[in-house]
Formats: C-alpha cells, sequence, structure tokens
C-alpha cells in the first residue's frame, strides 16, 4: 500500500474525534482538491491537525510512524514543541486496513486524553468567577470575567453569549461581549427605569467597581456606561444609583461627546490579540495521563 494511501485511511478514521475535539486537518499548499492532505519532505510524510487546543501531526519516516503533540497551533508550532505521543513500525507493503483502524484507534486515545484533559483545565480557569467573599477579604479583586458572568446570570438570554465568548478566545473578551451583547441589555433596563431592575443592576456594577481591577473599572465606565455618552436622559437615569464611579463616568462621557475618533474606537475596538505566552510543551510522560 502507499503510505499517502495509508495515511489517508488513518484520516478517515480519526476524523471524527478530531472534530469532536475541534481539530480539523491542515491541507498544505499545493495540494489539489480531494487529494490526501500529506506532506513530504526528505523522505518524511507528515499529516498534521490544529486547532484552539494545540496541534498533532503523524509522521511516516524509515520505516516507522510517529504521533506527535503540541499545545501550540500548527502554525505557530516550531519542531521543538512536539512531543512523542506514540511510535510504531510501519512498512507500508504489508501494512494491511485492520492494522491502519488499530494504528488510528490508538492514536484516537491518545489524542483524546491528551486535549481533552489540556480544554478542561483551560475551561475551569477561564469560566470561574472571583467570588465575593474573596473579593471583600482582600485576597482577590473582581475581574472582569466576573462581570461577564454576572451580568449574563442577571440576563439569561446572555448565557450563550458569555460561553460563546469564552470558547471562542479562550478567555473571556469583555468589549466583544458588552459591545456585541451585554449593552443593549443594560441599556434598556436603563432606558426602562424601573427602580427594582435599576437597583439590581447597580448593585452589580458598583460591587464590582469598588473591589475590582483597573481594566474591570474601565470595563463599566467606559466599555458599559460610556456607550450612553450620546444620551443624556439615560445617564441622568443612573445618577441615583451610581456611587464612586459617578465623577469618572461623567468625565469619560464627556470626553466621549467631544471626540468622535474616541466614540469610534470605543464602537470599533482594535482586533483581538492573544496574550503572549511561554511556549508549553507536552512532555512524554504526561501524555495519556
Amino acid at each position: 500500500m502507499e503510505i499517502t494511501e495509508a495515511l489517508g485511511q488513518i484520516i478517515k478514521n480519526m476524523t471524527a474525534v478530531a472534530d469532536n475535539l475541534g481539530f480539523s486537518v491542515v491541507v498544505p499548499s499545493g495540494i489539489e482538491k480531494g487529494a490526501v492532505p500529506v506532506s513530504v519532505a526528505n523522505g518524511k510524510y507528515t499529516v498534521a491537525f490544529t486547532g484552539d487546543k494545540g496541534s498533532f501531526k503523524i509522521e511516516v519516516v524509515d520505516g516507522k510512524i510517529y504521533l506527535k503533540c503540541a499545545a501550540s497551533q500548527y502554525k505557530d508550532a516550531v519542531e521543538e514543541d512536539y512531543a512523542q505521543a506514540s511510535t510504531s513500525l510501519f512498512e507500508n507493503e504489508d501494512v494491511t486496513d485492520r492494522d491502519l483502524r488499530s494504528m488510528a484507534n490508538e492514536f484516537n486515545e491518545t489524542v483524546e486524553k491528551t486535549y481533552s484533559k489540556a480544554s478542561k483545565k483551560q475551561q475551569s480557569k477561564v469560566l470561574n468567577p472571583v467570588s465575593k467573599t474573596a473579593a471583600k477579604n482582600g485576597n482577590a479583586y473582581f475581574d472582569s470575567n466576573t462581570l461577564g458572568s454576572r451580568i449574563a446570570h442577571m440576563f439569561p438570554e446572555l448565557k450563550d453569549a458569555y460561553k460563546a465568548n469564552v470558547d471562542r478566545y479562550g478567555e473571556f473578551l469583555p468589549e466583544d461581549f458588552f459591545i456585541n451583547h451585554g449593552n443593549k441589555f443594560i441599556e434598556a433596563t436603563i432606558r426602562q427605569n424601573d427602580p427594582t431592575k435599576m437597583r439590581k443592576l447597580f448593585n452589580c456594577l458598583n460591587e464590582i467597581y469598588n473591589d475590582g481591577t483597573n481594566e474591570v473599572q474601565s470595563v463599566i465606565v467606559v466599555t458599559i456606561l460610556g456607550s450612553m455618552a450620546q444620551e443624556e436622559q439615560l445617564l441622568a437615569n443612573c445618577v441615583d444609583y451610581m456611587e464612586d464611579m459617578t465623577l469618572s463616568v461623567v468625565e469619560v462621557c464627556k470626553q466621549l461627546r467631544r471626540s468622535k475618533s474616541l466614540r469610534a474606537k470605543l464602537e470599533n475596538p482594535p482586533k483581538y490579540k492573544p496574550k503572549k505566552q511561554k511556549r508549553q510543551r507536552f512532555m512524554p510522560g504526561q501524555l495519556g495521563q
């Protein structure tokens, strides 16, 4: 059996697991539509998969087949990022369909264990809001993720948007969430000006502002309340409910009303750029644990 044909069968048997984990096969440049996405260089045949959780690749070289995993996406990964997760003899002249299914099943099991575990760690870290007790005791500060989580619980219609934000960026991106989703619900509440709903909303905003990071204070004052700078009646509705943030909100709204460029930046924030982190490698001893 040709090596390319054999790798095509392995890809076919791994596609469902890869899709479930958010991975897709990397199509090398120059590959014709419908052809097996295999790159060949210096006698080495490579198939790669990439996704938000990292990348993995299958290599056939010198009569052996390898599965290698990395925490970096394929376009960002270098060879040193990959840890060898599995290796077997591969004599393509004698390999059978049954052999290929067995290899694919072994690779699937390793990939699932490796990236399901990594994904759960990432999600639990991102989705864990700061507790009121921790903030009041001075052990932690409220952050933007906590604000997003609280607002999503206050307005259940936002829960899916909040989850989608975290899933897309791997962290909570407040500008995207509030400008595209949350602000319209907050604005509707302020426009309605029902005392009970206003107290509930501003109890949340004031609490997080008072014990929050500089970032979340900016989100509240600029991204949320600053978005209403052009409607003085909406801001007037807020005056009796705002506490320590009042002067900051008033000053920010004055600046936004005077500056068209500032308003444009607020409405169209810079494109998201992931935080630069040290490259993470999967060590052989970690794989499959």
